[in-house]
């Protein structure tokens, strides 16, 4: 059962909030049971009580339904019950979904506008042209509600193919790269693939975990098909014992000033407060690239909708003076 971010972010910042207070997970569990949490939440609450009261940990109790929980959120979780601090980790994750959240609500107050003036073009380009041929009124309804009609399947169908592609990525770094490197949107995948690697690093680094699979779990949480290639690299070199600083330089999937602090902060025993510092800008980079894709692209589909009016209104108003030409040479 899958959730919204806006419901994962008030979630994880209750959670938070009553751990901070004091109250350890189960009593903390059934405090939010008592405020009519959405059925999601409500359902991994009582995966997490049955869990436990089966001896299963935190972790595994949270993510009994795998779609109701994501890699970052697992690895988060995890690391935060290993070393003992589930308050940070659960403000990491209401942090990161009230980011998200917001940026979605700006996307979608975006595009109102040029559908409503997509649904202007296709009126435009329907019924006026109907009525010039003498259509009845039931016609121009049934050409309306074709046309509407076919709109809707063809956006439907470019959603479902956008959305294949995205759930490729993740899997094929080749994929990735070509996400990547559209405007607007590529920087604000990869600075949502990087804020998610450094949360769940700095939350391993905390918990004490080894090298090698807090580089696995970090870069299965990043979600990125160019950071999960790299990560394969970089759990051989932990596991042979060295040092994955000159491994983050060397791999193009990570931005060489992280590569380069990295390996300072490696050299100097400083690698969790650069790993915090990172994962705060990164954070902070993908909500300004979430902001900038919400202005730019309904911009762009308000220009393009806009030329297909145009182009709607010049061929009526053609036809239209192209028939009385007709008449009066008549």
């Amino acid at each position: 059962m899958t959730s919204s971010a806006a419901h994962k972010h008030l979630f994880y910042m209750e959670m938070a909030k009553l751990l901070d207070a004091g109250f350890d997970i189960r009593r903390a569990a059934a405090v939010l049971m008592d405020t009519q949490l959405p059925a999601p939440q409500a359902a991994m609450l009582k995966d997490l009580h049955r869990g436990l009261e089966a001896g299963q940990s935190i972790t595994v109790a949270f993510g009994r339904d795998p779609q109701a929980i994501t890699e970052l959120e697992r690895g988060i979780i995890g690391a935060g019950e290993r070393g003992g601090k589930l308050a940070p980790a659960f403000q990491h994750l209401a942090d990161y979904f009230g980011m998200l959240a917001a940026a979605r609500r700006e996307i979608v107050a975006g595009m109102i506008y040029p559908l409503v003036v997509l649904h202007l073009g296709i009126f435009i380009g329907t019924v006026p042209t109907a009525l010039m041929a003498g259509q009845t009124l039931g016609k121009i309804a049934a050409s309306l509600t074709l046309a509407l009609g076919i709109t809707y399947v063809a956006g439907f169908a470019i959603f479902l193919m956008l959305r294949a592609i995205l759930k490729l990525a993740p899997g094929n770094a080749g994929i990735d790269r070509m996400i990547n490197r559209i405007p607007w949107i590529g920087k604000a995948r990869r600075s949502m693939a990087m804020a998610r690697f450094c949360k769940v690093y700095h939350a391993c680094l905390l918990a004490a975990i080894p090298m090698d699979e807090t580089a696995h779990l970090s870069a299965e949480a990043s979600r990125s098909g160019t950071i999960r290639e790299a990560g394969k690299k970089l759990v051989r070199a932990a596991k042979s014992g060295d040092a994955l600083g000159p491994h983050f330089i060397a791999a193009d999937a990570f931005p060489k000033a992280f590569a380069r602090s990295y390996t300072t902060g490696e050299e100097a025993g400083t690698l969790d407060t650069d790993l915090a510092r990172w994962s705060k800008l990164f954070q902070d980079e993908a909500a300004s690239a979430m902001r900038m894709v919400s202005v730019m692209v309904p911009k762009v589909l308000y220009f393009l909708i806009l030329g297909f009016v145009a182009w709607k209104i010049v061929a009526f108003f053609n036809g239209y003076y192209s028939g009385m030409l007709e008449m009066i040479e008549e």
